[in-house]
Parts: structure tokens; sequence; C-alpha cells
């Protein structure tokens, strides 16, 4: 029965140890939308960040006003959800 849980547990754990973080700024912060969506060099849209988030991964979109319409093209699961959020707090603004 220990064996069993165990197992168990460890699948339920997999998808997150796959788990990605992209990151969006503007254009003037440095966002790109051929970048490869890190920190350091960020997605321009938040629909780039989309294009590729799957089951479990993060988006974390920075500062700014983004004029577009997001469509994502993943679906997360109910284990491992695709969260867009905003990041440390930032004021963020989709029109």
């Amino acid at each position: 029965m220990k064996l069993r849980h165990f197992t168990l547990t460890l699948l339920l754990a997999v998808p997150s140890l796959h788990a990605a973080t992209y990151y969006v700024a503007p254009p003037a912060s440095g966002g790109s939308d051929s970048n490869p969506g890190t920190l350091a060099s960020p997605y321009a849209t938040i629909q780039r960040a989309a294009n590729v988030a799957a089951a479990g991964d993060t988006v974390l979109i920075r500062t700014g006003t983004y004029r577009e319409t997001i469509t994502p093209t993943n679906s997360g699961t109910i284990g491992a959800r695709i969260t867009y959020q905003n990041y440390n707090n930032e004021v963020v603004t989709i029109s």
C-alpha cells in the first residue's frame, strides 16, 4: 500500500517538473516576440507566450499596456493549470 501511494504521488508531481515560466514585457522594456521569453529577454506580447505555454506553465506579465486579443493555444488541466499573472504585483492593462 505504501508503494502504491508513493507511485501515485510521484506521477502527480511529474507535470510540475516540466513546468516553465515565461515573461512578457513591452518593447520599450526589452520585450520582443523573437526573444526566448525569459526574465532577461521577455516576449513582447501575451499572445506569443500563450502560443507556447502548456499545462503547468506560468506566464508573468511586466508593467505596461497590452493592446491585443489573446487566444490561448493550449489548455491546462485541473492539476496543472496555465497561469497568467502580473509580475511582482506590477500594473498591467490589457485593452
